[in-house]
């Protein structure tokens, strides 16, 4: 008897704050959070250690839908906490929503480690967005270190705002740890004509060029290069197969 009235008792609790929420939702948020806070630690029994480790296990399984809704309403309990923002702007990123992604990761302290598989698709989000002073902002504070890719963004974003001698090491860097694509060559090319260096920049764009000669931008920047150092007849060249 005893155990029937505690359980009507915990259901009729529960009753009331499903009822309190639903009606401090829409004038309360911070009313309607700590409501939310109580239903998931004492009604439930989770902390919040459980249930981000759920979120987690929920991402792990690619269940991103899914997760996205669960961390919009645990974020609405936990508004700081910085494992459910990391996870939340990852998961947005998994979903096709990387500007948002990036936003939300962005949005924690500069000083703030983000684990490598975060950061490595933040900084590809924001590469593909054009966003290169937010690229530039994040690793303020941060190493790419060895990371090709993460040089790569670095280095390319670097000269999109203009600071090429930076740009070009960090390009050639991303050379030398792996990443031989024409377009890291290029970008390394143009940073090293733009700071100046215009016989040092040759090897890299002629480089680009042979891995990719239908790409104008590349063909461009080989004969601006061309032209500076004399070579004109070689550039002439290179134009008019442009044109052709």
């Amino acid at each position: 008897m005893a155990k029937r009235r505690t359980g009507k008792a915990g259901y009729l609790i529960f009753l009331i704050l499903i009822g309190a929420g639903v009606y401090s939702y829409f004038n309360s948020q911070e009313v309607y959070s700590g409501i939310m806070k109580a239903y998931y630690e004492k009604i439930r029994g989770m902390s919040v250690e459980e249930q981000v480790r759920r979120a987690e296990e929920l991402y792990t399984k690619s269940e991103y839908e899914k997760l996205k809704k669960r961390l919009r309403d645990l974020l609405m309990v936990y508004p700081d906490n910085r494992d459910l923002i990391r996870l939340q702007g990852l998961t947005l990123i998994k979903l096709g929503q990387r500007s948002r992604g990036a936003e939300s990761i962005l949005s924690l302290s500069d000083e703030e480690a983000i684990p490598e598989e975060i950061l490595d698709e933040t900084v590809h989000s924001l590469y593909e967005q054009r966003q290169y002073r937010d690229i530039v902002r994040i690793f303020l504070r941060r190493s790419p270190g060895r990371k090709s890719n993460l040089l790569f963004y670095y280095g390319a974003a670097l000269h999109e705002t203009g600071e090429y001698a930076k740009a070009s090491d960090n390009l050639r860097k991303a050379i030398t740890e792996g990443r031989t694509d024409y377009e890291t060559y290029h970008y390394a090319g143009k940073a090293l004509y733009k700071k100046g260096d215009t016989r040092a920049s040759l090897p890299f764009l002629e480089r680009a060029r042979a891995m990719n000669g239908e790409d104008n931008d590349v063909a461009r920047s080989l004969a601006d290069a061309y032209r500076k150092l004399g070579r004109y007849d070689d550039a002439a060249k290179i134009l008019r197969r442009i044109k052709e």
